[in-house]
């Protein structure tokens, strides 16, 4: 039977994880990456429920994609059982169906692992010859990002992201930090050939763009190409990078100059034993101060959450962590409490430990302790991080960063 209609949902269950992403909302990198996989070969349906788009139960497609992260897989087992009760093919896909196929094909027909490039189309081959699909689909190498097609700017508006687009840059990490599961999925970083990135900007008619990478700039000589090479396309964009974008003064010009306004940096605990011991030492806490400062004087909004719950943490953290962020001045900062997600180093110890506290998916979010801390009791973990979101953006330190804000970053202190 051949396939004419493919319906791709990002699953999203209410909580203070979704509201984090949709406040940095830009078009979901896996249902966007599938779509632009399938266009042209089969009529598509999007839903993002990040972006509060509501599932379509009557949809005439016969497959039903839904990729999710864990804080959502309650919610995505939730559609898929309702969409295989109607009798529709589902496959999931992923972060969590990943790393939790089995328990994944309990919901759905089959698991898509890793990067859906060209193996989404095997699924369909199988089921338009009648194949018995299999279990598992999944890529016999990683995807050469010249292979990576743009994404399709006419299944969701732009105007659901507030006009903020997003364009694939590179995959993967360099890093293996214990909590992300970054490297886990992607593997070594690629970076995409930039006349591609360029060219999907300028088509994309977007004047506020996601440059997407986990690390943009662990290739300097790249970065710098890149910056140059979009600098005529007169934008705004916003990126992920570790804080070593500021330590290299022509790569922080260039990078101002084409147009980046928003930093989200990893810096995560002013604890530098912490930071050593989750394989993040790399980052030096000392330095932080005056290279946040050179963002600053660049005009760049710097976004870091504050992460607590490592080994190393005792109750003296929260105030620390208070203090820090105060004194380097980030300009927007979220307290989270770590989240041990399947597939990273960090779940994977704590479970061998005997320390993971509950399986229930939906608590994995960012706000609840989901394990058992090392040095503090899970009354204090909750309790800090709910003392030092009320102390960071208490009347007063708003104001004060508000009034710095627009004092160092102009017109850009309103993206704060």
């Amino acid at each position: 039977m051949k396939v004419s209609k493919v319906q791709l949902i990002k699953a999203s269950a209410p909580s203070d994880f979704k509201d984090y992403k949709a406040k940095r909302g830009s078009p979901s990198q896996n249902i966007f990456s599938a779509a632009a996989e399938l266009k042209g070969r089969v009529e598509l349906e999007l839903i993002d429920e990040t972006a509060n788009h509501l599932v379509n139960y009557k949809s005439d497609a016969q497959i039903i994609g839904i990729f999710f992260s864990t804080p959502d897989a309650i919610r995505a087992y939730e559609i898929a059982s309702k969409f295989k009760d109607m009798g529709k093919l589902v496959f999931l896909a992923g972060l969590h169906a990943s790393f939790m196929s089995e328990e994944a094909l309990k919901y759905g027909h089959s698991v898509i692992q890793g990067e859906c490039e060209g193996i989404i189309h095997d699924l369909l081959d199988d089921y338009e010859r009648g194949d018995i699909l299999k279990d598992i689909y999944k890529r016999d190498s990683i995807l050469d990002l010249k292979e990576l097609k743009p994404y399709p700017t006419d299944l969701i508006a732009k105007e659901d992201y507030d006009d903020f687009w997003t364009v694939t840059v590179s995959r993967g990490c360099p890093y293996k930090c214990h909590f992300c599961v970054v490297n886990p999925f992607f593997g070594k970083i690629r970076y995409r050939p930039i006349e591609q990135i360029v060219e999907e900007i300028a088509n994309s008619k977007a004047s506020f763009i996601e440059l997407h990478s986990d690390n943009l700039t662990a290739d300097k000589n790249y970065a710098k190409e890149l910056f140059q090479a979009i600098t005529p396309l007169n934008i705004k964009w916003a990126v992920a990078s570790d804080i070593s974008i500021a330590q290299d003064d022509e790569l922080l010009r260039l990078a101002s100059k084409s147009g980046l306004m928003y930093l989200l940096v990893g810096l995560e605990t002013p604890s530098q034993e912490a930071l050593k011991g989750t394989g993040k030492g790399f980052v030096k806490v000392n330095e932080i101060k005056d290279r946040i400062k050179k963002l600053h004087d660049h005009g760049i909004i710097v976004d870091s959450a504050m992460m607590f719950g490592f080994d190393e943490h005792d109750k003296s953290i929260f105030d620390r962590s208070l203090e820090f962020a105060i004194d380097v001045k980030i300009d927007v900062c979220d307290p989270v409490v770590q989240i041990p997600f399947p597939g990273t180093k960090l779940f994977k110890d704590l479970e061998s430990q005997n320390r993971i506290l509950t399986y229930d998916w939906s608590r994995y979010n960012g706000s609840d302790a989901v394990y058992e801390p090392k040095n503090l009791s899970v009354e204090e973990l909750l309790q800090g991080q709910y003392d030092f979101y009320k102390q960071f953006n208490s009347f007063s330190n708003y104001s004060k960063r508000k009034f710095r804000q627009i004092k160092q970053l102009g017109i850009n202190a309103f993206y704060a």
